[in-house]
């Protein structure tokens, strides 16, 4: 029997009714259970493949964390869990008997897969040599080898012999690379790769697999026909600070939310005392006291359970650039912004209208000042949109709603049913009349191909197989435009991305950077992205399937073990190119996430081996605001508290924040935390040890999550350079729950 443990994110915060059913449970609802957020279920399995989805909130899906689908008989997904048995793993001899020093094609003798037939379909699976632009004078060379079949790497390259180092590692092979900088980017390149083993050698090259080099053919590359993926360096040279503006810091208590515009006229009415409000019923307030963070589990105007949806507290622009100095004094250069722009709710990811600046943060003069504030003192601005839908109160929708299929509008939405009922009834159900998202009536969803339903079209790549919807796709251009050119941002943090045609992010892209050619595109996806993940759509994403997932489940939940830890950190090393890697948004929380101390426990001594891993690892550092001064909260609403100003009067907030600093520091004094290379070192060891690494330098770094001291032998040479322990000093006791960064 194999242990699997399946997990599920779900999109929106809050509340949710997660279940999993499929042929190993004979159709069976099984229930998914929270832990911090994260639905998920352990099973034990034998051997074989699987069907099963996903039942959320009533809705049958499949597995988005799961790339293996297959029909199912009612014009939907099944997703396949295939528990292999022991997996065989190459050696190699088997290597060798399979290359035969020429090309072959094995077959099977009743219907066992030979290793001969396995060498066979991996190496025509899967390109062993992949090249990667980085600009006109550099590439990345990458050569997947089987696991633990090397010794060393070397690439041959123009008569110049360049070592390769081991970056990551996935099911079945190690990824070896380097990066090789001021090359002739007008010319051709002549190279082959070189393996060795146990002082055995193979080679490879045009021609395969080869023992003896003689009969190799060596690929030519014609390197300018190879596409530049340019992402801006200021990113992997940065610190991210995210705010959710409504809660960071009130400024202009005048502009606060009095809610006289048109959209809150039937939703500012209390409900009769003793009852609650009604279903379809809201009640937007503000809360006068900052520091009132009651609602924000339990609404008085709801049943028991329910959060205050529809509090706000005032934040806004003026407060920011008041406390642009505590941010530029933490060592923050890029604020990520929640949406600015006009819209009902305190989250504005129901947008009235793209181009636009909400009127209780502020007016577009006053973001203007403020990007201009920061970028003097050296921080970049990006900011969040969803272009996957609009808000019921966008004028465009308005319009529809207004005059049906007459409007102009009318097929930027995907229409059922019309017109829709005025008032809304207790049971009523958007998706009956909309497209929209996960069922929210405030989120119609947008309608990019015409010749398409939603979700049909976003997985379109090519837009002649697409019919444009061309004032649509013009309109959120041009918002974009707007946003670089009016407010002068630096770059865009995507929101469900995936829900959006692959063709409309290409021409995203090229808008974008034609516009500001160093501006950041960040894709919010949750699980593997290497499909959006390059020249042609995105840079980077937030890295919740291969940083946030893996560090919170070791050091904060200690869910699961150095060894599964370090597997899944190797995986996302082999995924992506170095240059996105560098550019990762690798966030430990974030507004649809518990805080990081709930995660914890409360735990600070954890807390901190998060926060030296993240400061320390490949990729840009997220910090949402408050967890640097230990801030509470879980589930939507409450992790997105009022930014408590009084930190200081709390001893724990004071040392958090100034490790921290500490760290951000750090890492903006050691280039090779930045642009080094990284290798773990052992493994089950109770010690998780790695490394970053250059032909100058070589920072270690100890982390030891147990409950028990550990002895591990130091160096020499070790020089202590930050420490979350006070009490640890340069010694062979790394104490419980603490960690070292040193240098030799």
């Amino acid at each position: 029997m194999r242990k699997i443990r399946l997990q599920y994110a779900h999109l929106t915060a809050g509340e949710h009714t997660v279940g999993l059913i499929g042929d190993f449970n004979d159709w069976q609802i099984q229930d998914m259970f929270d832990v911090g957020g994260t639905y998920q279920i352990d099973l034990s399995l034998e051997p074989g493949t699987y069907r099963y989805k996903l039942i959320v909130d009533g809705h049958w899906i499949s597995d988005p964390a799961n790339p293996l689908t297959e029909d199912d008989p009612y014009g939907g997904k099944n997703s396949l869990l295939i528990i292999e048995e022991n997996e065989y793993r190459f050696t190699w001899d088997d290597i060798v008997t399979s290359v035969h020093g020429a090309a072959f094609t094995p077959h099977s003798e009743q219907g066992i897969q030979t290793p001969e037939m396995m060498f066979w379909a991996l190496t025509h699976e899967h390109n062993l040599v992949s090249i990667n632009r980085i600009d006109e004078r550099s590439i990345e060379f990458r050569f997947s080898w089987f696991r633990d079949l090397a010794d060393a790497v070397t690439l041959h390259i123009d008569g110049l012999a360049i070592s390769l180092n081991k970056t990551g590692t996935n099911k079945h092979f190690d990824l070896w690379h380097s990066i090789i900088r001021n090359q002739d980017g007008s010319g051709t390149i002549k190279f082959h790769t070189e393996i060795e083993f146990s002082d055995q050698r193979l080679f490879h090259g045009l021609s395969g697999i080869r023992r003896d080099p003689k009969e190799l053919i060596p690929f030519n590359l014609f390197v300018h026909k190879l596409p530049i993926f340019r992402i801006p360096d200021w990113v992997k040279n940065g610190i991210i600070y995210q705010i959710f503006p409504d809660r960071f810091c009130n400024g202009n208590p005048h502009i606060d939310p009095d809610f006289s515009e048109w959209y809150y006229q039937d939703c500012r009415t209390l409900p009769p005392d003793g009852e609650y409000l009604q279903p379809q019923q809201e009640y937007y307030h503000i809360t006068q006291d900052w520091r009132d963070i009651s609602g924000l589990t339990q609404s008085p105007y709801l049943p028991t359970g329910k959060p205050d949806w529809w509090s706000f507290y005032g934040g806004d622009i003026a407060g920011i650039i008041q406390k642009l100095d505590y941010l530029q004094d933490l060592g923050i250069t890029i604020i990520y912004f929640n949406p600015l722009w006009q819209a009902k709710s305190n989250h504005k990811y129901d947008s009235t209208d793209y181009m636009s600046i909400d009127p209780h943060f502020g007016t577009k003069d006053d973001m203007c000042s403020l990007v201009r504030a920061a970028h003097e003192k050296g921080i970049r601005i990006i900011i969040d949109v969803a272009f996957n839908h609009t808000g019921e109160t966008f004028w465009g929708f308005r319009d529809t709603i207004e005059k049906g299929p007459f409007s102009d509008y009318w097929n930027w939405y995907d229409w059922h049913k019309f017109p829709v009922p005025n008032p809304l009834p207790p049971d009523f159900q958007p998706k009956d009349y909309y497209q929209c998202w996960w069922g929210i009536k405030d989120m119609p969803d947008l309608n990019y191909d015409l010749s398409r339903l939603h979700p049909e079209e976003n997985f379109v790549k090519n837009i002649k197989y697409a019919v444009p919807n061309q004032p649509l796709v013009d309109y959120v251009l041009r918002s974009a435009e707007w946003w670089l050119t009016e407010i002068d941002i630096d770059g865009f943090r995507l929101d469900v991305p995936e829900e959006v045609p692959f063709w409309f992010w290409e021409l995203f892209r090229k808008k974008v950077k034609g516009i500001k050619a160093d501006a950041w595109i960040v894709g919010e996806l949750w699980n593997n992205a290497e499909e959006w993940v390059n020249p042609v759509y995105f840079d980077s994403i937030m890295n919740y399937a291969y940083f946030k997932a893996p560090v919170i489940e070791y050091l904060l939940a200690r869910s699961i073990d150095q060894a599964d830890f370090q597997r899944r950190i190797c995986e996302g090393l082999t995924i992506y190119p170095v240059q996105a890697l560098q550019a990762m948004m690798n966030l430990l929380g974030s507004h649809d996430t518990w805080r990081i101390l709930e995660l914890a426990q409360s735990d600070i001594s954890l807390l901190k081996l998060a926060v030296m891993f993240q400061m320390t690892f490949i990729g840009t550092p997220h910090i949402y605001y408050g967890d640097e001064i230990c801030m509470h909260g879980k589930k939507d609403p409450d992790n997105r508290r009022p930014f408590n100003w009084n930190w200081k009067n709390r001893f724990e907030a004071v040392e958090i924040h100034d490790f921290y600093r500490q760290m951000i520091q750090l890492r903006k004094e050691s280039p090779v935390l930045i642009e080094g290379e990284f290798a773990f070192i052992g493994e089950d060891t109770g010690i998780c040890h790695y490394h970053r690494y250059d032909n100058s330098t070589d920072i270690h770094v100890l982390i030891n999550p147990t409950d028990e001291g550990i002895l591990f032998p130091l160096p020499a040479n070790a020089s202590l350079l930050a420490a979350t322990d006070a009490d640890n000093s340069v010694t062979d006791l790394i104490h419980p729950k603490s960690a070292i960064v040193y240098q030799v």
